[in-house]
């Protein structure tokens, strides 16, 4: 397709996804291209140099998310180098218009920064916007800007390509003039296999007709007037006997695992199911997206069963470790339970290796108590375990349809909600839109209608993403809701893995893994049906509980899983290339890491003491660690360690604070704080010595204010403006002297 002469009246449709939120996006553009008669190419940046060119493409629409510290997804890491190859001409895009739609998070520094240097570079190379690029934050929520931006897209990109058509016109028109024979050569050589190329042109000639006099297609959006009868579109389960979910099967499974529902008379009163806008209100829609999934149960006796391929994320090898301790970190009274856990890698992984600052990520699995719930909800328990066959539908309307990488064609439903998909996801709008037509209640059918719709933006932001809403809730809550399987297959995103910061140094132990935590307790509330910890997090404290309650080893509040039946961990590593000591053991370091943040450093003390240790006539260069939490006595985390590393010469310099605790007026309480009490310190750091400034924590709060805050010491004490103050940062970072390791 790389040569498509379907590009010609057409655009290129690209994304660069992370987690799936850019694909989700374009292939939603797809499905309304479909509706308005464009042409169009859909394509994944990886197939950059295969399926499609720059340099062959007349007009991009490029869908893309931003990763890590502003990087590129690993999906456009190909892409991503030849738009950066040195020596290219100025003019090598001149014949490319495009636009940028960014996927990213002002939680972190570098906000859209792929969108925003991929636009950057093709201007740099002669290419020209045809449409304003969007910035679309995932803080406040993509939809605040991606609908807008959607909306506005097309009446733009029809009046562009009618434009095009026009100039490819003109362009024959000078050809049958120069070459008058060439008309009844394209007659005659027109083959079968470029009849759909004509037919899509002709239709997109008489959308070019219907523009008005503003060069903008009159196009209707979507408008619900009538829904097909959901009992009909169950056409994928038709061999289909389960229990429906009901208030007995909440009773049970709520008694069997212990689960706190919210009351049935409480469901009702939820804010997300009650409507906002009047009955006889009209709600524009969006399309309905192209269903494209089969499923068939095996007999027995038929090919055997299969579970998921690898997975598509892993960095690396994946690893089965196994549990060797587990230590509470916070005292009983305190607000959040720390843990710090040690995993073990087998012995026969000679290849294993890593670095203080490096990171790895758990495998996890849904918990058996929700995956329960949700195959009861949708009558899918008296076929969880049978095995399933997945293929794409033939009569699809969606282009390039094919099952998702992450679910086996062969295996069972158990199976597939349990270690493939997240059922915990908050359900985007295109989900909600498919499900809105297999809900049978008229007024539960009417609020996912408002919803999805135009008119109920601020409501799906207020009561479905900012309360995180998620499918299983939903579910819950929207009782007559009773989606086939293929078509949550479709559409929930894959169960990703948990990353965590390795707090251990391979000088100590080359096959121990440390690494600590703060377990997540999700309370019920104006949309969580039942109270609920993290899915990773939770498993771990539920085993640090059940190890507590057993006679095993207990010292120093340490849990050592001794004769007890081994618990295996599945990991992969993520070794982060930048977020590490540097190699100039004389260069200054400044960690700035409050609470769980402290994680790498405590790595890179432990590598520095045992380098010490070996060689006692090393030298370092200066060392600050600035951390922070609510209470000294409840939730400082390694004190006992990191006192001790400041005893030894180890860290030069050790400044705490407590934000919570009875301090005396003007006292610091949060890590800037200090940062700024010691300004003049950090600015000769960074300017004279040519320190690293690393920092680890909340990229929601913690990680910007932080960031500000050496803007501030900049201007103070260097005398630098604003703007100067920022590009001196920036300029660190491209330097990898400013570090960031933050989540949010």
């Amino acid at each position: 397709m790389r040569n498509s002469p379907r590009l010609r009246n057409g655009f290129l449709l690209l994304y660069a996804s992370q987690k799936g939120n850019a694909k989700a996006i374009a292939e939603d553009l797809a499905e309304q291209c479909e509706a308005k008669g464009l042409t169009y190419e859909l394509r994944c940046c990886s197939e950059s140099g295969k399926t499609f060119s720059l340099e062959e493409t007349r007009c991009l629409v490029l869908v893309g998310s931003t990763t890590g510290d502003g990087e590129p997804p690993e999906t456009a890491r190909k892409f991503w180098r030849q738009l950066h190859k040195k020596g290219q001409p100025s003019n090598t895009f001149g014949h490319l218009s495009y636009t940028v739609l960014g996927l990213g998070d002002t939680n972190y520094t570098n906000f859209c920064n792929f969108g925003k240097t991929v636009d950057q570079k093709l201007q740099d190379l002669g290419g020209k916007r045809f449409y304003p690029c969007g910035w679309a934050d995932d803080g406040t929520g993509l939809e605040v800007v991606v609908e807008p931006w959607i909306e506005g897209l097309f009446p733009a990109l029809q009046k562009h390509l009618a434009k095009m058509a026009e100039e490819v016109d003109a362009c024959n028109q000078v050809a049958l003039v120069e070459n008058p024979s060439s008309m009844e050569q394209v007659n005659t050589n027109v083959s079968s296999a470029d009849k759909d190329t004509f037919s899509d042109n002709t239709l997109l000639s008489q959308n070019v007709s219907s523009l008005n006099q503003e060069g903008i297609l009159n196009t209707e959006c979507v408008t619900e007037v009538k829904e097909t009868d959901c009992t009909s579109q169950n056409k994928n389960d038709h061999n289909l006997k389960g229990n429906v979910g009901s208030e007995d099967n909440y009773t049970r499974i709520a008694s069997k695992y212990n689960l706190d529902f919210l009351l049935h008379e409480e469901l009702q009163c939820l804010s997300v199911r009650s409507c906002a806008l009047p009955a006889d209100a009209k709600l524009t829609l969006p399309i309905i997206p192209s269903e494209y999934l089969r499923i068939r149960y095996l007999e027995n006796g038929e090919k055997e069963t299969e579970h998921t391929p690898p997975l598509p994320s892993a960095a690396s090898e994946v690893i089965m470790t196994s549990l060797a301790s587990i230590r509470k970190l916070t005292q009983q009274n305190s607000v959040k339970t720390a843990l710090e856990v040690s995993l073990t890698v087998p012995e026969s992984m000679n290849s294993f290796h890593y670095e203080p600052g490096d990171s790895f990520a758990i495998i996890v699995q849904n918990r058996e108590e929700e995956v329960e719930l949700f195959l009861s909800l949708l009558g899918l328990s008296d076929v969880a375990e049978k095995t399933y066959e997945l293929s794409v539908d033939s009569n699809t309307k969606k282009k390039g349809a094919a099952i998702p990488k992450y679910i086996p064609v062969r295996s069972s439903l158990h199976y597939v909600f349990q270690s493939c998909v997240d059922i915990r996801s908050v359900p985007k709008k295109p989900l909600l839109r498919t499900l809105v037509q297999f809900t049978s209640d008229p007024t539960e059918k009417r609020r996912l209608q408002e919803l999805v719709s135009k008119e109920g933006a601020s409501e799906y932001i207020k009561c479905v993403r900012e309360q995180g809403l998620t499918l299983l809730d939903l579910l819950c809550i929207f009782q007559t809701c009773k989606p086939p399987v293929t078509t949550l297959l479709e559409h929930l995103p894959q169960l990703l893995p948990r990353p965590y910061s390795i707090t251990s140094s391979p000088l100590i132990d080359s096959k121990k893994i440390s690494f600590v935590f703060n377990v997540i307790d999700i309370p019920k509330a104006n949309a969580v049906t039942f109270s609920r910890k993290g899915i990773c997090t939770g498993w771990l404290d539920s085993l640090y509980r059940s190890f507590e309650n057993s006679k095993l080893e207990k010292s120093l509040e340490v849990l050592s899983i001794k004769d007890k039946e081994p618990v295996s961990i599945p990991i992969y590593l993520r070794t982060n290339q930048n977020f590490r000591l540097s190699a100039d053991l004389s260069s200054p370091i400044i960690m700035i890491g409050p609470g769980t943040g402290v994680a790498p450093f405590v790595g890179f003390l432990q590598h520095r003491y045992r380098m010490q240790t070996a060689s006692p006539d090393i030298s370092f260069g200066e060392s600050w660690l600035f951390y922070g939490c609510r209470h000294k006595e409840r939730d400082y985390l390694y004190q006992k360690e990191l006192e001790n590393f400041r005893d030894t010469k180890v860290l030069s310099n050790l400044i705490v604070c407590f934000s919570r605790d009875d301090n005396q007026p003007g006292s610091p309480r949060y890590v800037q704080d200090n940062i700024i009490r010691y300004g003049v310190e950090m600015v000769s750091l960074i300017n004279e010595k040519a320190a690293i400034v690393y920092v680890c924590g909340d990229a929601r709060n913690m990680s910007k204010d932080v960031f500000d805050t050496f803007v501030s010491l900049l201007k103070q004490h260097k005398g630098l403006t604003e703007i100067e103050a920022r590009r001196y940062l920036a300029q660190m970072q491209l330097e990898k002297r400013y570090l960031q390791d933050v989540w949010s």
